[in-house]
């Protein structure tokens, strides 16, 4: 709970906490068992746009610290953290997109350029 940033609200119910605190749990349970790989599904579709940013940079670390980590998004800004980008229709994958591990643009213009693969192919 600490690595997540919640170790103050183990006492607290369901309904007292927000939404990026329950994100935040939901992966705090999943490190539990110290997985290589974490999946997170729309991890950041129901926060706002702080708490998401906060999630993202917590899967970053966790991800950096040696487990993967595979994000499932229709958001090409959540996409654009991320430094492979695989694009699925009709349950295959169509195309991909490698970033450099070092940014080397912003986030923003990385989200162009899926957004841009994403008309290209037709998604």
């Amino acid at each position: 709970m600490k690595k997540v940033g919640i170790e103050k609200l183990e006492e607290r119910d369901i309904t007292q906490v927000s939404g990026g605190q329950l994100q935040r749990a939901g992966i705090c349970r999943a490190l539990m068992s110290e997985p290589d790989i974490i999946f997170g599904d729309e991890h950041t579709g129901a926060l706002n746009s702080k708490s998401a940013q906060e999630i993202m940079g917590l899967l970053k670390e966790i991800n950096a610290e040696g487990t993967a980590v595979l994000v499932v998004t229709h958001d090409a800004k959540v996409a654009a953290k991320t430094r492979r980008v695989l694009f699925m229709q009709d349950g295959k994958i169509v195309s991909e997109l490698r970033f450099e591990k070092e940014k080397t643009e912003s986030y923003d213009k990385r989200a162009d350029i899926i957004m841009k693969r994403m008309q290209q192919i037709g998604i």
